[in-house]
Protein backbone atom coordinates (compact mmCIF):
# COMPACT_ATOMS: atom_id res chain seq x y z
CA UNK A 1 0.00 0.00 0.00
CA UNK A 2 1.92 2.86 -1.29
CA UNK A 3 0.02 5.07 -3.26
CA UNK A 4 -2.50 7.18 -1.58
CA UNK A 5 -5.03 10.04 -2.41
CA UNK A 6 -6.07 12.13 -0.01
CA UNK A 7 -9.18 14.11 0.05
CA UNK A 8 -8.58 17.66 1.91
CA UNK A 9 -4.92 17.26 1.41
CA UNK A 10 -4.65 21.15 2.00
CA UNK A 11 -6.20 21.28 5.08
CA UNK A 12 -4.29 21.10 8.64
CA UNK A 13 -4.64 17.56 9.28
CA UNK A 14 -4.43 16.78 5.21
CA UNK A 15 -0.75 18.70 4.90
CA UNK A 16 0.38 17.28 7.84
CA UNK A 17 -0.69 13.32 6.21
CA UNK A 18 0.50 14.09 2.92
CA UNK A 19 3.90 15.10 4.36
CA UNK A 20 4.26 12.32 6.85
CA UNK A 21 3.36 9.60 3.94
CA UNK A 22 5.48 11.24 1.48
CA UNK A 23 8.48 10.80 3.98
CA UNK A 24 7.67 7.38 4.46
CA UNK A 25 7.97 6.68 0.86
CA UNK A 26 4.40 7.25 -0.31
CA UNK A 27 3.25 8.31 -3.54
CA UNK A 28 0.93 10.85 -2.54
CA UNK A 29 -2.30 12.39 -4.54
CA UNK A 30 -4.32 15.20 -3.20
CA UNK A 31 -8.19 16.00 -3.98
CA UNK A 32 -8.89 19.73 -3.39
CA UNK A 33 -11.23 22.87 -3.81
CA UNK A 34 -8.41 25.13 -4.25
CA UNK A 35 -5.16 24.38 -6.94
CA UNK A 36 -2.36 22.94 -4.77
CA UNK A 37 0.84 24.22 -6.64
CA UNK A 38 2.70 22.17 -4.38
CA UNK A 39 2.27 18.81 -6.17
CA UNK A 40 1.28 18.38 -9.78
CA UNK A 41 -0.43 15.14 -8.37
CA UNK A 42 -3.32 17.04 -6.93
CA UNK A 43 -6.92 17.19 -8.75
CA UNK A 44 -9.32 20.26 -8.50
CA UNK A 45 -12.76 19.84 -7.40
CA UNK A 46 -15.87 19.41 -4.64
CA UNK A 47 -16.34 16.75 -2.97
CA UNK A 48 -19.45 17.00 -4.19
CA UNK A 49 -18.40 16.88 -7.95
CA UNK A 50 -18.38 12.71 -8.94
CA UNK A 51 -17.22 13.65 -12.50
CA UNK A 52 -14.15 15.54 -10.58
CA UNK A 53 -13.63 12.52 -8.22
CA UNK A 54 -14.09 9.68 -10.97
CA UNK A 55 -11.33 11.54 -12.65
CA UNK A 56 -8.91 11.59 -9.80
CA UNK A 57 -9.42 8.22 -9.14
CA UNK A 58 -8.80 6.72 -12.30
CA UNK A 59 -5.85 8.88 -12.72
CA UNK A 60 -4.22 8.13 -9.10
CA UNK A 61 -5.77 4.68 -8.68
CA UNK A 62 -4.64 4.69 -4.89
CA UNK A 63 -4.26 1.94 -3.16
CA UNK A 64 -5.35 3.56 0.19
CA UNK A 65 -7.94 6.71 0.09
CA UNK A 66 -7.64 9.17 3.45
CA UNK A 67 -10.81 11.03 3.29
CA UNK A 68 -10.00 14.33 5.53
CA UNK A 69 -12.54 17.06 3.35
CA UNK A 70 -14.68 18.10 5.42
CA UNK A 71 -17.21 21.06 6.89
CA UNK A 72 -15.68 22.08 10.28
CA UNK A 73 -17.21 25.64 11.01
CA UNK A 74 -19.98 26.93 9.20
CA UNK A 75 -22.96 29.16 9.84
CA UNK A 76 -25.23 27.26 6.85
CA UNK A 77 -26.24 23.97 9.06
CA UNK A 78 -26.73 22.37 5.59
CA UNK A 79 -23.22 22.66 4.89
CA UNK A 80 -22.22 20.25 7.27
CA UNK A 81 -24.43 17.56 5.50
CA UNK A 82 -23.67 18.81 2.01
CA UNK A 83 -19.87 18.38 2.95
CA UNK A 84 -19.71 15.67 5.38
CA UNK A 85 -22.58 13.40 4.20
CA UNK A 86 -23.50 13.64 0.66
CA UNK A 87 -19.40 14.75 -0.07
CA UNK A 88 -19.04 11.07 1.90
CA UNK A 89 -21.38 9.13 -0.63
CA UNK A 90 -20.48 11.31 -3.89
CA UNK A 91 -16.50 9.72 -2.98
CA UNK A 92 -18.21 6.20 -2.70
CA UNK A 93 -20.11 6.24 -5.29
CA UNK A 94 -17.44 7.45 -7.39
CA UNK A 95 -14.85 4.82 -5.93
CA UNK A 96 -17.58 1.71 -7.24
CA UNK A 97 -17.97 3.43 -10.35
CA UNK A 98 -14.14 3.51 -11.41
CA UNK A 99 -14.11 -0.14 -10.47
CA UNK A 100 -11.57 0.31 -8.14
CA UNK A 101 -11.35 -1.15 -4.46
CA UNK A 102 -8.70 1.13 -1.97
CA UNK A 103 -8.39 0.50 1.46
CA UNK A 104 -10.47 3.94 2.46
CA UNK A 105 -9.52 5.09 6.08
CA UNK A 106 -12.28 8.22 6.93
CA UNK A 107 -11.70 10.45 9.43
CA UNK A 108 -14.47 11.59 11.68
CA UNK A 109 -14.46 12.93 15.70
CA UNK A 110 -15.16 12.62 18.89
CA UNK A 111 -17.65 15.04 18.70
CA UNK A 112 -20.13 12.46 17.92
CA UNK A 113 -19.81 11.42 21.33
CA UNK A 114 -21.72 13.80 23.11
CA UNK A 115 -21.45 14.42 26.56
CA UNK A 116 -20.07 11.77 28.58
CA UNK A 117 -19.15 11.55 31.66
CA UNK A 118 -15.21 12.45 32.45
CA UNK A 119 -13.98 8.70 32.14
CA UNK A 120 -12.59 7.72 28.99
CA UNK A 121 -14.67 7.28 25.83
CA UNK A 122 -13.92 3.87 24.31
CA UNK A 123 -15.81 3.10 20.58
CA UNK A 124 -18.50 0.98 21.90
CA UNK A 125 -20.49 3.52 23.46
CA UNK A 126 -23.98 4.57 22.09
CA UNK A 127 -23.22 8.07 20.19
CA UNK A 128 -24.87 11.42 21.02
CA UNK A 129 -24.34 14.38 18.52
CA UNK A 130 -25.15 17.53 20.20
CA UNK A 131 -24.21 19.81 17.16
CA UNK A 132 -24.90 19.93 13.32
CA UNK A 133 -21.50 19.05 13.10
CA UNK A 134 -21.80 16.25 15.12
CA UNK A 135 -24.66 14.98 13.56
CA UNK A 136 -23.06 15.02 10.03
CA UNK A 137 -20.50 13.33 11.05
CA UNK A 138 -22.53 10.13 12.52
CA UNK A 139 -24.24 10.17 9.30
CA UNK A 140 -21.23 10.37 7.52
CA UNK A 141 -19.54 7.04 9.65
CA UNK A 142 -22.79 5.63 8.70
CA UNK A 143 -23.23 6.27 5.13
CA UNK A 144 -19.60 5.19 5.12
CA UNK A 145 -20.19 1.91 7.02
CA UNK A 146 -22.73 1.27 4.76
CA UNK A 147 -20.65 0.43 2.10
CA UNK A 148 -18.62 -2.00 3.95
CA UNK A 149 -21.66 -3.67 4.65
CA UNK A 150 -22.94 -3.99 0.66
CA UNK A 151 -20.16 -3.63 -1.28
CA UNK A 152 -17.56 -4.92 0.98
CA UNK A 153 -15.50 -2.21 0.60
CA UNK A 154 -12.76 -2.22 3.56
CA UNK A 155 -13.80 0.94 5.05
CA UNK A 156 -12.01 2.18 8.69
CA UNK A 157 -13.53 5.26 10.50
CA UNK A 158 -10.82 7.08 12.78
CA UNK A 159 -12.40 9.69 15.12
CA UNK A 160 -9.91 12.11 15.99
CA UNK A 161 -10.14 14.34 19.08
CA UNK A 162 -8.65 17.51 19.68
CA UNK A 163 -6.02 18.07 17.34
CA UNK A 164 -3.13 20.34 17.67
CA UNK A 165 -0.02 21.63 15.57
CA UNK A 166 1.67 24.38 13.24
CA UNK A 167 -0.75 25.19 10.60
CA UNK A 168 -4.12 24.96 12.68
CA UNK A 169 -6.78 27.17 11.76
CA UNK A 170 -6.86 30.10 14.59
CA UNK A 171 -10.90 29.16 14.36
CA UNK A 172 -9.89 26.52 17.13
CA UNK A 173 -9.48 27.86 21.29
CA UNK A 174 -5.16 26.79 21.22
CA UNK A 175 -4.60 28.47 18.08
CA UNK A 176 -6.56 31.22 18.72
CA UNK A 177 -4.72 31.93 22.11
CA UNK A 178 -1.18 31.13 20.08
CA UNK A 179 -2.02 33.91 17.62
CA UNK A 180 -2.97 36.02 20.20
CA UNK A 181 0.18 35.56 21.64
CA UNK A 182 1.75 36.06 18.78
CA UNK A 183 0.55 38.97 18.05
CA UNK A 184 0.71 40.76 21.35
CA UNK A 185 4.50 40.20 20.85
CA UNK A 186 4.74 41.85 17.90
CA UNK A 187 2.76 45.01 18.53
CA UNK A 188 3.90 45.10 22.73
CA UNK A 189 0.44 44.42 23.39
CA UNK A 190 -0.66 42.16 26.77
CA UNK A 191 -3.84 41.35 26.45
CA UNK A 192 -5.80 37.52 26.06
CA UNK A 193 -10.00 37.53 25.33
CA UNK A 194 -10.67 34.01 25.58
CA UNK A 195 -14.22 31.61 25.62
CA UNK A 196 -14.45 29.02 28.56
CA UNK A 197 -11.13 27.90 29.97
CA UNK A 198 -12.52 25.41 32.35
CA UNK A 199 -13.41 22.74 29.77
CA UNK A 200 -11.54 19.53 29.75
CA UNK A 201 -9.95 18.36 26.37
CA UNK A 202 -8.46 15.35 25.05
CA UNK A 203 -5.12 17.14 22.96
CA UNK A 204 -3.28 15.03 20.61
CA UNK A 205 -0.43 16.56 18.30
CA UNK A 206 -1.37 16.65 14.98
CA UNK A 207 1.79 14.57 13.61
CA UNK A 208 1.06 11.73 15.84
CA UNK A 209 -2.57 11.40 14.55
CA UNK A 210 -0.84 10.82 10.90
CA UNK A 211 1.30 8.38 12.05
CA UNK A 212 -1.90 6.53 13.35
CA UNK A 213 -4.01 7.29 9.72
CA UNK A 214 -1.04 5.40 8.25
CA UNK A 215 -0.75 2.46 10.62
CA UNK A 216 -4.69 2.39 10.48
CA UNK A 217 -4.44 1.74 6.80
CA UNK A 218 -1.65 -0.64 6.89
CA UNK A 219 -3.12 -3.00 9.96
CA UNK A 220 -6.71 -1.71 10.57
CA UNK A 221 -9.19 -4.20 10.32
CA UNK A 222 -12.51 -3.03 7.56
CA UNK A 223 -15.74 -2.21 9.24
CA UNK A 224 -13.89 -1.07 12.57
CA UNK A 225 -14.05 2.58 14.33
CA UNK A 226 -11.18 3.79 16.18
CA UNK A 227 -10.49 6.25 18.33
CA UNK A 228 -7.35 8.59 17.77
CA UNK A 229 -6.30 10.32 20.88
CA UNK A 230 -4.36 11.01 23.64
CA UNK A 231 -6.40 9.43 26.60
CA UNK A 232 -5.58 11.98 29.19
CA UNK A 233 -7.79 15.18 29.81
CA UNK A 234 -6.41 18.68 29.92
CA UNK A 235 -7.78 21.96 30.60
CA UNK A 236 -7.88 24.88 28.14
CA UNK A 237 -6.60 26.68 30.62
CA UNK A 238 -3.63 24.89 31.44
CA UNK A 239 -2.75 25.02 27.09
CA UNK A 240 -3.09 29.00 28.04
CA UNK A 241 -0.96 29.03 30.80
CA UNK A 242 1.85 26.65 28.82
CA UNK A 243 1.76 29.05 26.34
CA UNK A 244 1.78 32.62 28.29
CA UNK A 245 4.89 30.96 29.90
CA UNK A 246 6.68 30.66 26.58
CA UNK A 247 6.52 34.50 26.03
CA UNK A 248 8.08 37.07 27.63
CA UNK A 249 5.23 39.01 27.69
CA UNK A 250 3.33 40.01 30.86
CA UNK A 251 -0.65 38.92 30.12
CA UNK A 252 -4.03 39.99 30.74
CA UNK A 253 -6.82 37.41 30.35
CA UNK A 254 -10.48 38.60 29.62
CA UNK A 255 -13.32 36.31 29.28
CA UNK A 256 -15.37 37.41 26.20
CA UNK A 257 -19.27 36.35 25.67
CA UNK A 258 -18.92 36.03 22.17
CA UNK A 259 -16.36 33.11 22.11
CA UNK A 260 -18.80 31.16 24.72
CA UNK A 261 -19.92 28.35 22.58
CA UNK A 262 -23.76 26.58 23.15
CA UNK A 263 -23.39 22.73 23.99
CA UNK A 264 -20.06 23.07 24.94
CA UNK A 265 -18.97 19.89 26.66
CA UNK A 266 -17.63 20.30 30.04
CA UNK A 267 -14.88 17.46 29.45
CA UNK A 268 -14.06 14.72 27.42
CA UNK A 269 -11.42 12.44 26.99
CA UNK A 270 -10.78 9.00 24.59
CA UNK A 271 -9.46 5.68 24.92
CA UNK A 272 -6.83 4.77 22.57
CA UNK A 273 -6.73 1.13 23.58
CA UNK A 274 -8.50 -0.29 20.70
CA UNK A 275 -5.81 1.46 18.17
CA UNK A 276 -3.09 0.21 20.46
CA UNK A 277 -3.56 -3.25 20.27
CA UNK A 278 -4.47 -3.31 16.39
CA UNK A 279 -1.77 -1.13 15.17
CA UNK A 280 0.70 -0.83 18.00
CA UNK A 281 0.01 3.02 17.80
CA UNK A 282 1.05 5.49 20.82
CA UNK A 283 1.12 9.07 20.81
CA UNK A 284 4.86 10.82 20.96
CA UNK A 285 4.58 14.16 21.08
CA UNK A 286 3.99 16.22 24.87
CA UNK A 287 1.81 19.04 24.75
CA UNK A 288 4.31 21.33 25.88
CA UNK A 289 6.14 20.15 22.59
CA UNK A 290 2.79 20.93 20.40
CA UNK A 291 1.77 23.73 22.06
CA UNK A 292 5.40 25.65 21.34
CA UNK A 293 5.58 24.39 17.58
CA UNK A 294 1.71 25.94 17.29
CA UNK A 295 3.14 29.33 18.90
CA UNK A 296 6.27 29.57 16.99
CA UNK A 297 4.18 28.88 13.94
CA UNK A 298 1.64 31.60 14.70
CA UNK A 299 4.78 33.85 15.17
CA UNK A 300 5.84 33.25 11.85
CA UNK A 301 2.23 33.72 10.29
CA UNK A 302 1.77 36.75 11.82
CA UNK A 303 5.12 38.31 10.79
CA UNK A 304 4.86 37.18 6.95
CA UNK A 305 1.53 38.79 7.04
CA UNK A 306 3.53 42.38 7.79
CA UNK A 307 6.08 41.71 5.10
Amino acid sequence: MKRALITGKQGFVGSHLAGHLTAAGWDVFGFGRRPDGTNSRSFQGEITDRHALRFALEEARPDVIFHLAGRIKSDASELFYMVNLLGTVALFESVLAAGIRPVMVVASSSAVYGHRSGKPISERVVLHPLTHYAVSKTAQEAAALRYYQSFCLPVMIVRMFNLLGPGQSADLACSAFARQIALAELNDENGIVTGNLSARRDFLDVRDAARAFELVAKKGKAGQVYNVCSGHAVAIRKCLSEMISMSPNQFTVELGAARFQKNDIPIQVGNSLKLNRATGWRPKISLRESLSDLLNDWRQRVQSELE
